[in-house]
């Protein structure tokens, strides 16, 4: 079982909870679900509190089955006979703040920058996976704004959105129209340029996650550019 109080079964995060269910889970070879959350209702420790503990253990349980991280075992009848993925397995040895990262980039990338950086950032390479982002957020103003291969790097943004450029919003005001040109060049400078000119280690995996989410970000703000110029 777990090496935690009933109280703080009670108090995690379901998905750090998950974590040690998990870990538990693969170091006992545990194979069916129903039994595993049974015992904490009849374990000394967590009995003081009825079947509180046991509820919130099986909801971490859900949760590991929702994310790939246990599944049924096949060939087994009995509808609670489950094992430790493949994935369960690789997120007990990367820890919570791997998995939250790797589960931010799930559902929530806009399609352009999931089809190029996705895979690179599940595999582990962050700094690939946030140079091709911030390659597709580059490819796409150039092509947006109608510059040639010679215009490029924070040129490019500066050229594409300042005012009176051709991805400038001529209805928003002066700062916003600013601000909007210092974000995408700020962005480029900080994610893209360090990593086309020298090897940039991102050992932080937050890090490297919310930058590919930047990236999408602009991503989706070129979107509505292009609806504007697009009607």
């Amino acid at each position: 079982m777990i090496a935690l109080s009933s109280q703080d079964v009670l108090e995690l995060p379901v998905d750090e909870l998950a974590l040690h269910v998990l870990e538990d889970m693969a170091r006992t070879n545990a194979w069916n679900s129903y039994n595993y959350c049974l015992s904490y209702t009849t374990d000394e420790k967590y009995r003081a509190m009825g079947t509180h503990p046991a509820r919130a253990v099986a909801e971490a349980v859900q949760w590991l089955l929702s994310h790939g991280m246990l599944a049924s075992k096949p060939g087994d009848s009995n509808p609670q006979s489950i094992f430790v993925t493949r994935r369960g397995h690789q997120a007990v040895e990367q820890g919570i703040e791997t998995v939250r990262s790797v589960n931010r980039l799930q559902d929530n990338l806009h399609p352009l920058i999931e089809a190029k950086a996705r895979r690179q950032f599940l595999i582990g390479e962050y700094e690939n996976a946030i140079f091709v982002s911030m390659k597709a957020v580059e490819v796409r103003v150039r092509q947006l704004a109608g510059f040639g291969d010679d215009v490029f790097g924070t040129d490019l943004m500066t050229k594409a959105f300042r005012q009176g450029g051709p991805l400038a919003d001529p209805a928003a005001p002066a700062g916003e129209v600013v601000g909007t040109m210092m974000l995408f060049q700020g962005t480029y400078a900080v994610l893209r340029n360090p990593s086309g000119h020298r090897e940039v280690s991102f050992d932080d995996v937050t890090e490297a996650s919310e930058a590919v989410m930047t990236a999408s970000l602009l991503m989706r703000m070129l979107d509505k550019i292009e609806r504007r110029l697009n009607p």
